[in-house]
This record gives C-alpha cells, sequence and structure tokens, in this order.
C-alpha cells in the first residue's frame, strides 16, 4: 500500500508551511499526484487548575474565520521538549505555571494533507502568574469545569480537534488510572 515518490516539487516555501506537489506510484503501478502541506508540529496543553479546571484560550482564528475555544498551544521550539513547549505556551497565551506535568501523546491533525503532528501535555493544579502574549496575539482567558467542557464538545461549540483529542483522551486516560 506504500507509495513511490516520482517526482518531488516545493511550490511554496515560507515560514511556517512547505508546500509541495508531487507525482507518486501507487501500489498498482498507476500514478497520481500528491499535495502534501509540511509544518514542524507543535503543541498543545490541557491545563488543569487546583480545582481541576480546564484553562481554555478564546481568540479569532483566521482561516475559519471565528473566534474558537481551545487549549493553549502552539510550536515547538528547537531543543525543547514537549513539556517545555507547552509550558512555555501556557504561560504566554494564559498566564497559568504549573509543576505537574506529563505526556499525553500525539496527533495528526490533518493526515490527507498535511505533516503536522500535535504532541498533548497535561498540566495539573496550575496557578497564574502573568500572562505574556506574543507581539500580535490576542486571546482570552477562559476556566471552565470539565462538565461544562463536555456540553460545549457536545453542542460543537468547541470545535479545534486538539482540543477534543486531548480532552477525550484524559478522561479516558482517568478513567484506566481509576480501574
Amino acid at each position: 500500500m506504500k507509495e513511490k515518490t516520482l517526482v518531488h516539487n516545493v511550490v511554496y516555501d515560507g515560514k511556517i508551511i512547505q508546500v509541495d506537489v508531487d507525482e507518486v506510484e501507487l501500489c498498482d503501478g498507476s500514478t497520481s499526484k500528491r499535495e502534501v502541506v509540511h509544518n514542524n508540529g507543535g503543541v498543545c496543553v490541557l491545563a488543569l487548575d487546583e480545582n481541576e479546571q480546564v484553562i481554555l484560550v478564546k481568540q479569532y482564528r483566521y482561516p475559519s474565520d471565528e473566534i474558537l475555544y481551545e487549549l493553549a498551544g502552539g510550536k515547538q521550539e528547537t531543543g525543547e521538549s514537549y513539556i517545555e513547549s507547552g509550558l512555555r505556551e501556557l504561560v504566554e497565551e494564559t498566564g497559568y505555571v504549573s509543576d505537574d506535568c506529563e505526556y499525553l501523546g500525539y496527533l495528526y491533525p490533518t493526515v490527507a494533507y498535511s505533516t503536522e503532528v500535535i504532541h498533548m501535555v497535561l498540566a495539573r493544579k496550575c496557578v497564574y502568574k502573568q500572562k505574556c502574549l506574543d507581539t500580535g496575539e490576542f486571546a482570552d482567558t477562559i476556566i471552565l469545569p470539565m462538565d461544562n467542557i463536555l456540553e460545549m464538545i457536545d453542542n460543537n461549540e468547541i470545535k479545534d480537534g486538539k482540543t477534543i483529542v486531548a480532552v477525550l483522551k484524559y478522561l479516558q486516560f482517568n478513567r484506566k488510572k481509576k480501574l
């Protein structure tokens, strides 16, 4: 089922993404084109405060042209671990810090055309320190009980894939620990 690259063409090389249009040979010998968006990926943080409420960011996203609720996160800098990246993004976007962190795994948000990988981090017992958004970044911090988060996911108020996966994975993770 593996495809073989016959011709590789970079059609765009930007600051955040690279776009390739490749010609590939399929397993039956025929050929096809593949458009691939390369991205270095990133990290998201399921942050829980001392009362186990979820810390979210609410921000406008240009591609979807709407305000979304999502977990804090961003790109991983060279040399950072997933937890270091997650904690850096958490304090930048929400002002919260944590000494109790754990890696939850990773996901591919758009497998059909992108190489992006998002690593998920759990941060417990988060406390507020100081928010320091990057220049040009605007986000509100929202803190809600887990039941409200699940209701928002169910009502399609939370639409961000990494947020939904991290929350559901965390709940499954906790359920297994209790068994």
